[in-house]
């Protein structure tokens, strides 16, 4: 993963990385539904520019909540 920051041109440690990915969450929100039963929407958190970069580097939309 850092060879890859370094080759996109982010040049940072492996902790510098790891707590720049750590920073991405996931927000679950629940509200009532129909018959009792809640719906759930789930939502990326918000993300500065160097974890944008990331977040487009490293494929993640294919781990994130799909809206």
């Amino acid at each position: 993963m850092r060879r890859e920051t370094e080759r996109a041109g982010l040049h940072m440690s492996v902790r510098v990385l790891l707590d720049t990915l750590a920073g991405i969450g996931e927000a679950v929100l629940l509200y009532p539904g129909d018959r009792g039963r809640p719906r759930a929407r789930r939502m990326l958190t918000d993300t500065d520019p160097i974890q944008e970069r990331l977040y487009t580097l490293f494929n993640l939309d294919q781990y994130a909540p799909k809206r």
